[in-house]
């Protein structure tokens, strides 16, 4: 059984965050993520809306200190918005992000990849899950 990716709202944005096997963290906007994170879209929404107010270099893609990717769509395909010259690492992150991201592990490292695809083995499959 794959990974289940849902979004928990369809059809309007929402950003989350991963860790990439490398520790970077990693920003996703407005498509589907692992089913185990919809259990704590509050502390999501919560750690979005810190961000929103303590970082807003982080949604401007043209500045961002982060590797960061957004979604067209409800499929699980992500295309990155820019490759950040010094890329955060989730240990360097504040507390509020690094908190909901390491609750999804990336199985791969993000580097120089121009699209990630959930579906296809990026995503560490939950407890009770098989890898995807």
């Amino acid at each position: 059984m794959a990974t289940i990716l849902r979004h928990p709202r369809p059809g309007f944005m929402w950003d989350w965050w991963a860790v990439d096997t490398q520790g970077f963290l990693v920003q996703f906007s407005s498509g589907p993520a692992p089913e185990h994170l919809l259990a704590h879209v509050d502390r999501v929404d919560a750690a979005a809306a810190w961000a929103e107010e303590n970082c807003p270099a982080w949604f401007d893609d043209a500045h961002a200190p982060l590797h960061a990717f957004s979604c067209n769509g409800e499929l699980p395909v992500y295309t990155r918005n820019s490759v950040p010259d010094f890329p955060l690492r989730l240990s360097d992150a504040p507390a509020a992000i690094a908190d909901v991201a390491a609750l999804v592990e990336l199985h791969k490292a993000v580097g120089d990849a121009w699209t990630v695809y959930l579906d296809q083995g990026w995503v560490r499959a939950a407890r009770g899950e098989s890898p995807g």
